[in-house]
């Protein structure tokens, strides 16, 4: 989705899994994302992040983890 280069501790919207996280490693084109509040690491590709337009993204994925931590879809 972006061309830029994210460094750890920028927060990102991954398109693949519908959520928001934090970065805390990039090995390559593979990027390591923890939930904002902590929680289980995941990975994603560099064109599935996107770390622009979080604040009218924010609450709505904010909804979806929440939802998606309960089983809800």
């Amino acid at each position: 989705m972006n061309g830029a280069r994210y460094t750890d501790g920028t927060v990102v919207y991954d398109a693949a899994t519908k959520k928001v996280g934090v970065v805390v490693a990039c090995y390559w084109s593979v990027y390591y994302l923890r939930p904002q509040g902590g929680g289980l690491e995941w990975t994603a590709k560099h064109g599935d992040l996107d770390s622009r337009n979080l604040a009218v993204l924010g609450p709505a994925v904010a909804a979806l983890n929440a939802n998606s931590s309960r089983g809800i879809p």
